[in-house]
């Protein structure tokens, strides 16, 4: 037990050291994402199973589950990306390089990506593309869980997989 305890505060050291801006950064938080968001998806398949039709329309494509699981991990991608620019920059950088202060970091950002992407943006382009009238902002309660859970997920998997791939 304890030995497992030494690896965490290694693995935690050394992520937090070479956090940085190169191509493994990069990857890293793409993968994260890509992860989170599959976890995130397949939460929001059982507790909002019309989500991703949804987020299929968003490009045209209401109703297909297909086109929104494509689209919803092209975004959860994206986000990993920017979560990756806005902690490898400033005074976050060296609490990001944790896991635990990673996932708390990242639950914080997976709040504001729900208020701004899930509760203005997307009830607004929905609008748009289909006509219909969600409200502006959707405080949706479950989404706002699969949110929370992508961002801690996130935050948790950048440093571990930084450190898995040599960083």
């Amino acid at each position: 037990m304890l030995d497992n305890l030494y690896q965490d505060m290694a693995v935690e050291t050394e992520a937090q050291v070479r956090i940085g801006t190169t191509q493994t950064n990069w990857i890293s938080a793409g993968l994260a994402g890509v992860a989170a968001g599959i976890v995130f998806g397949v939460l929001a398949a059982i507790m909002m199973p019309d989500m991703m039709g949804m987020v299929g329309a968003l490009y045209g494509f209401g109703g297909n589950t297909v086109v929104g699981w494509i689209a919803h991990l092209i975004h959860s991608l994206v986000f990993g990306l920017v979560y990756a620019a806005l902690v490898t920059t400033g005074q976050l950088r060296p609490y990001a390089g944790r896991v635990l202060s990673g996932a708390g970091i990242g639950l914080v950002y997976g709040v504001v990506v729900w208020v701004v992407a899930a509760s203005i943006v997307m009830p607004l382009w929905i609008g748009w593309m289909t006509g219909m009238a969600p409200p502006v902002p959707d405080f949706n309660v479950m989404s706002l869980v699969g949110h929370a859970v992508y961002g801690v997920l996130l935050g948790a998997a950048y440093p571990l997989i930084l450190v898995r791939m040599g960083q």
